[in-house]
């Protein structure tokens, strides 16, 4: 059965927090780690969105913004070589 669980306001902010608590401490080595902070970042989305009364597993998923330098096909300054 599909049902949902539903979690007090309190349990919500406390589950925040141990999430925000876990990011902090973690640190990025490999992957699986990354992964890891993916799924975390998500799990905050979702309990920020129950706390709103919202459902969280219907939230819009924010993927992560890419660092470092852009791939050298789409550098600018080999785009408009004069």
């Amino acid at each position: 059965m599909g049902g949902t669980m539903a979690l007090s306001k309190r349990c919500i902010e406390t589950l925040l927090d141990l999430v925000e608590i876990k990011l902090s401490c973690l640190e990025i080595t490999d992957r699986e780690d990354l992964r890891e902070k993916e799924l975390l970042v998500r799990c905050l989305q979702e309990l920020n969105a129950e706390s709103m009364g919202e459902d969280g597993r219907l939230t819009a998923f924010q993927a992560p913004k890419r660092r470092g330098r852009r791939p050298k096909h789409l550098q600018y300054h080999e785009l408009h070589v004069a």
